[in-house]
């Protein structure tokens, strides 16, 4: 049976010489077909630096993702986590 992965895969890098921490984030087609909008929400912060190149889409709509970001990798992904808890949810009967 294959693992259907419905939440972002978040991890955070550590570069060795410097110190510096990156965020990597993978974010699956089912995942991104519900809450789509608040992820290009997320995206559009500025407080996340990033550019193509850190930029990965596959074949099924999946991507991921390296960021930086003035404040943690950690409080950026759980901001992003906020901002889908807070998607109001539609039962069958309020999307007809």
């Amino acid at each position: 049976m294959a693992l259907v992965i419905t939440y972002p895969q978040f991890q955070v890098l550590t570069h060795t010489q410097t110190g510096a921490d990156k965020g990597r984030i993978y974010f699956s087609a089912l995942f991104l077909a519900e809450f789509y909008l608040e992820v290009i929400k997320w995206l559009y912060r500025d407080e996340l630096i990033f550019d193509e190149k850190d930029l990965k889409i596959y074949s099924d709509g999946s991507f991921r993702i390296y960021f930086k970001t003035q404040l943690s990798p950690e409080t950026e992904f759980l901001t992003l986590i906020a901002m889908i808890e807070q998607k109001p949810i539609l039962y069958e009967s309020e999307q007809s």
